[in-house]
């Protein structure tokens, strides 16, 4: 997937907009001249769009963005009025991370550290997790799959994107405490 970032200053007539874009050819800073007469939101940023796919603008703003030069001030008429863009990258998306990991829910840490020494001295963890976990995973042995980050809780991301593989951490959450062994990352 190609994304692109790009700057925008918008504003209502031609004439105003090839002012504004030879001002800022001159040497004047661009956030600033956003800042100044932008009438966008993204003008708080200095008219920062942030990343976005081909798409997710009008058409008229998505062709400069994805076909045109990069890091040269476009004037394109929109639908919105008159812009004075400058596409700052484009490139391929960067892959999502992912992560496996597999994990015991209880409701004590106390539990918890039990359990986790159990499999320490060689407890399989799957037969612990199918025994007194509290999350429908335990049916699998506790395996969750595949996921990326944001899809589990905050502390729960954490140590899945960010912990020591093939180690058990125990994390607290708002659903208990859990005993997490991250097995793949990529």
């Amino acid at each position: 997937m190609i994304v692109a970032s790009a700057r925008h200053i918008l504003v209502d007539s031609e004439e105003k907009c090839l002012a504004l874009k030879a001002e800022i050819e001159a040497g004047a800073d661009f956030a600033t001249v956003a800042k100044e007469n932008s009438s966008c939101p993204s003008k708080d940023n200095g008219g920062e769009l942030g990343e976005f796919t081909q798409g997710q603008m009008v058409p008229e703003f998505d062709k400069v963005c994805f076909n045109d030069e990069i890091n040269v001030l476009h004037v394109v008429k929109t639908q919105f009025g008159y812009h004075i863009v400058e596409v700052t990258s484009r490139g391929e998306a960067p892959a999502m991370p992912t992560a496996s990991a597999r994990h015991i829910l209880v409701d004590t840490e106390e539990k918890c550290l039990a359990l986790k020494s159990e499999i320490e001295a060689g407890a399989d963890f799957a037969t612990v997790a199918m025994a007194n976990s509290s999350c429908p995973s335990k049916n699998s042995g506790g395996d969750l799959g595949e996921f990326k980050p944001g899809q589990m809780v905050p502390e729960f991301d954490k140590v899945c994107f960010d912990g020591e593989l093939n180690t058990l951490h125990v994390v607290e959450t708002q659903f208990g405490f859990h005993i997490v062994e991250v097995t793949s990352r990529s």
